[in-house]
């Protein structure tokens, strides 16, 4: 897989109303419809008006998307890249844009591991690579919020 990348950003949600869902809904359906078109995978994470996303694929492709509609995308307010590195396997190579809602898991990381409730604002060099192997493994049906 030359030229693969995974780049890992955190943001916080511009709104926390009843609506949010409903733009929740469209963040994944663009994402789903542009991801498959451009071979980009990945995973959603979504909790306490937080998010953490990870893309993985071409370099380029997966630059431009953070940098040039990501960045400018005002439903994120500070927005962070917190990991980017080459990737010889994709951790979410089955889906476009997998969403994984907060859950007793993932709490129960952040809590064992930054003395936090869900914050991926906290996650560092040492918990990245754990927290993503443990959202390619969530079961996205099974959660709590």
């Amino acid at each position: 897989m030359i030229g693969c990348i995974r780049l890992v950003y955190v943001s916080k949600f511009y709104r926390n109303d009843d609506a949010f869902k409903l733009d929740l809904m469209n963040i994944l359906t663009t994402s789903i419809n542009y991801n498959t078109q451009e071979n980009i995978t990945g995973v959603l994470c979504y909790g306490n008006g937080c998010f953490i996303q990870c893309l993985e694929g071409k370099k380029s492709t997966v630059n431009d998307l953070y940098f040039n509609k990501i960045l400018k995308d005002n439903r994120h307010i500070s927005c962070q890249l917190i990991y980017f590195e080459d990737a010889k396997v994709r951790l979410f190579d089955q889906w476009a844009m997998k969403f994984a809602p907060l859950n007793v898991n993932l709490r129960n990381f952040f809590l064992e591991h930054h003395g936090s409730e869900f914050n991926p604002f906290l996650l560092n060099t040492l918990t990245i690579g754990p927290f993503l192997k443990l959202l390619s493994k969530q079961n996205e049906w099974e959660y709590y919020i």
